[in-house]
């Protein structure tokens, strides 16, 4: 090769790798605003949702001591008004509080420990809501993540396992898998099962199939695929109408 040739393929790859240089700052930035951006819509959804219950606390409690101050002049729509309006706030309080779980999914999973899985489902069916659906475990395995997140995830799923069965009882049956580096967890309920349609459309922020037949915010299964992704997972659902439901999701192994 020439020596002008030499020159021309030393400036060529000098030149590429400042062009490189630069898209890697380029992208940095836009990472960092990009977390920037994430924390301050965080941080005003806790602060709005702070300013927010105070309020609510009022007229609930004004309710309550208007009932008591003049007891005499209640009679039944008095008493159904007055549910009506304390209904309505509790209502707005757990949407409160499910919006500001749901905002802080992906926050503070920074530094990841090893988590018995085993732990976390006895956790979540502990704390679970009623009716609570009947757990079985096999023998789970260890993976990297966030315990506390990890327990509201499973809480999630066992509670929306309850509330959606259309049988006596309703029973969840939680088993493992290895999946490469992965650990595949299935969540296995006895519910009615779910169209093909819905199954992407469930993890939706405020999707509720079912409308206001059911309790619940439209967050919960919101919330396990934003926390699971942050952990570095993923979630889905197989299902089909009249079957029994699966749910999948995976973590990183800890070995």
């Amino acid at each position: 090769m020439s020596t002008a040739g030499c020159k021309t393929a030393k400036y060529d790859a000098g030149e590429l790798q400042a062009s490189l240089q630069a898209e890697t700052q380029l992208r940095l930035e836009a990472e960092d605003r990009l977390r920037r951006t994430r924390e301050d819509f965080e941080e005003f959804i806790v602060r709005a949702a702070h300013d927010l219950r105070e309020p609510l606390r009022t007229v609930s409690a004004y309710c309550e001591l208007l009932a008591r101050s003049e007891p005499q002049r209640a009679d039944s729509e008095t008493d159904q008004f007055r549910g009506y309006i304390l209904d309505g706030t509790g209502r707005i309080q757990l949407l409160i509080a499910d919006m500001v779980e749901y905002a802080t999914a992906a926050s503070d999973s920074a530094y990841l420990l090893s988590i018995d899985m085993n732990d976390v489902f006895r956790e979540a069916a502990a704390g679970a809501g009623q009716p609570a659906a009947v757990v079985t475990l096999d023998t789970l395995p260890v993976v990297t993540g966030d315990f506390g997140k990890l327990v509201k995830v499973a809480r999630h799923l066992l509670d929306n396992a309850a509330r959606y069965c259309d049988k006596p009882e309703s029973r969840v049956h939680v088993s493992s898998r290895r999946d490469g580096p992965d650990w595949l967890f299935i969540v296995q309920d006895n519910g009615p099962g779910i169209d093909a349609a819905y199954h992407e459309r469930i993890f939706e922020p405020f999707r509720r199939l079912h409308g206001r037949q059911y309790p619940g915010s439209g967050l919960g299964l919101a919330f396990c695929r934003k926390a699971i992704e942050s952990q570095g997972g993923r979630i889905w659902m197989e299902s089909e109408p009249g079957h029994e439901s699966s749910l999948f999701f995976t973590l990183p192994a800890a070995d």
